[in-house]
């Protein structure tokens, strides 16, 4: 029983390390994007990422940290009843986690040569958008299921106006990277809001359950 409560406290740190730190991550990359020229314009874009890479790169080695962190919460969490949900967001991190390594190791040689042919640019960045987008979707999508089911099964949560607002948040997330997925012009801007609301309740999720108390007995 104690080794279980320890290993349930230690998979809360995860989710609440990895789900706050994306918030953090997310901001700087939103403070860092503005003003980006847009995609007709991709030898100017790809002068204005490369002069900011470094600060660009140093988020996605975070983030990638961030999401293992989420994931390996949501595996420990596959021996509670809301254990569909959080299969879910194992798999929507597994999906998203081969961006970061393409991004990190192609996204300099790739806006490089923007500046004379787009084709490598359009090509790279079309296959990191795919994987962000159904990587998400899977994510979000799951941690509705998961606090959907922890609502009604676990006792060490949130309250459940919060839990709910988790829900909605992250239903509507995962639902506008589905549109997005299928081609429907959903902006990026209101799925990312509300991730963002999302994975704050996910932090607070995780906290809970990294302080909850020990349960009686040996």
């Amino acid at each position: 029983m104690k080794v279980l409560y320890e290993s349930e406290r230690l998979g809360g740190l995860f989710l609440m390390l990895g789900a706050a730190s994306l918030l953090f991550i997310i901001v700087e990359y939103i403070v860092l994007s503005a003003g980006a020229p847009g995609f007709d314009q991709l030898p100017e874009r790809g002068a204005f990422f490369l002069e900011r890479y470094s600060s660009f790169a140093r988020g996605w080695h975070f983030e990638v940290v961030a999401m293992a962190l989420v994931g390996a919460g949501a595996l420990v969490r596959l021996d509670s009843p809301a254990k569909a949900g959080w299969a879910l967001v194992a798999m929507g991190v597994a999906a998203v986690l081969p961006m970061y390594p393409l991004m990190i190791g192609g996204y300099v040689p790739a806006l490089e040569a923007a500046q004379d042919d787009v084709l490598a640019y359009t090509i790279l960045n079309e296959i990191a958008w795919e994987i962000f987008v159904a990587g998400n979707m899977i994510l979000n999508l799951g941690v509705a299921l998961a606090f959907w089911l922890e609502c009604g099964a676990s006792p060490q949560r949130p309250p459940r106006w919060l839990m709910w607002i988790g829900f909605g948040a992250n239903l509507i997330a995962g639902l506008g990277m589905l549109a997005m997925h299928v081609g429907l012009p959903v902006q990026i801007s209101v799925a990312g809001t509300f991730a963002l609301v999302g994975f704050l309740v996910l932090a607070i999720f995780g906290a809970f359950q990294a302080f909850r108390r020990a349960p009686a007995g040996p």
